[in-house]
C-alpha cells in the first residue's frame, strides 16, 4: 500500500503497543485514536493491517503521523 495514494481507509487494522490495544477496527479509526494519545504512547505503538498482531504490514509512527495529516481522514 502506497501511504499517501490511495489508502484505504477503511481496511482492518488495529493499533497497539506491545501490552495494550488501544483501537480495533478500520485504518481510519485506528489513525484518529493515534492522534490522541499521549507522545509517549505515540512513540511506542503501531498499527497492523488486518487487525491481528502478526499481519503483514505494520505502520510505524511517522508513517502514522503522515496519514493523520491527509485531510480524506475526516471523511472516514
Amino acid at each position: 500500500m502506497s501511504l499517501m495514494a490511495d489508502i484505504i481507509w477503511y481496511a482492518e487494522a488495529s493499533l497497539s503497543s506491545s501490552d495494550h490495544v488501544f483501537c480495533a477496527g478500520s485504518l481510519a479509526q485506528c489513525v484518529r485514536k493515534w492522534t490522541r494519545l499521549s507522545e509517549a504512547q505515540r512513540a511506542t505503538t503501531q498499527i497492523n493491517l488486518g487487525g491481528r498482531s502478526d499481519a503483514s504490514e505494520v505502520v510505524r509512527g511517522d508513517q502514522i503521523a503522515l496519514m493523520a495529516q491527509n485531510p480524506e481522514l475526516a471523511r472516514f
